[in-house]
């Protein structure tokens, strides 16, 4: 596993990694893994969507996207409401234009 595969797994679990050294990312993943190896496999190894969970975690984190108890907000527009009506919005092919306008806005950002 590389270490942006890491941070991204770290971002699932909702820590930001960003900022965290190569070592303490090992550190804290490895911990995590130990705590509960379930979870781990849940949420990375038998995640078939953990990049958009990815995605929609970072878009969050940068308020690209606004969460409002379980709807899931684009601008004023409502995605979803709960997580899996917003990775099922994003695997449509007819929402690919809003997906990339989100992933550039978490690159610039």
């Amino acid at each position: 596993m590389s270490i942006e595969e890491m941070r991204k797994c770290l971002r699932l679990y909702g820590i930001r990694s960003n900022e965290m050294s190569n070592e303490l990312i090992e550190s804290k993943l490895s911990e995590l893994i130990e705590q509960d190896p379930n979870k781990y496999l849940e949420k990375w190894v038998n995640n078939a969507d953990k990049e958009i969970n990815y995605m929609i975690e970072e878009a969050l984190a940068k308020n690209i996207l606004r969460k409002n108890r379980t709807n899931y907000y684009f601008g004023t527009d409502l995605i979803g409401n709960g997580l899996d009506d917003v990775i099922a919005y994003f695997k449509n092919k007819a929402n690919s234009e809003i997906k990339a306008t989100i992933l550039n806005e978490i690159k610039s950002k």
